[in-house]
């Protein structure tokens, strides 16, 4: 894959990841940031009580929590202002919500097909 490829959600996956506290490097590959981002969510979230839920929902359910490793724009200011500055255009009041009603799922998605696709 090629940065230009990537969706805006796959683009605010990859440019927030940081293994600052973690003891990996940030200068790795793509594809072994995102398998070590993926090992560290299943040690940190994925457990006993929940491990028969969607992995894709406890992903979202992750990221809200605002894990240190994976700082995504998590105000709904910021998550918009993103949004803007990549092409969104949210004219309305109405947008906006749906936007922000849909940011963590699609996120979480985005996560998924880059581990898969890299």
């Amino acid at each position: 894959m090629k940065t230009s490829t990537y969706t805006f959600y796959e683009k605010t996956i990859i440019e927030n990841i940081d293994f600052d506290g973690y003891g990996y490097s940030n200068k790795m590959y793509l594809y072994d940031k995102i398998k070590t981002l993926y090992n560290i969510f299943k040690s940190e979230y994925v457990h006993e009580n929940n491990k028969h839920l969607n992995e894709t929902f406890l992903f979202s359910e992750w990221l809200i929590g605002l894990p240190t490793i994976l700082a995504v724009p998590f105000y709904n200011g910021e998550i918009l202002e993103n949004a803007q500055i990549n092409g969104y255009k949210l004219n309305t009041k109405e947008a906006e919500d749906i936007f922000l009603a849909e940011y963590w799922n699609k996120l979480a998605e985005a996560f998924f097909t880059l581990k898969e696709n890299l």
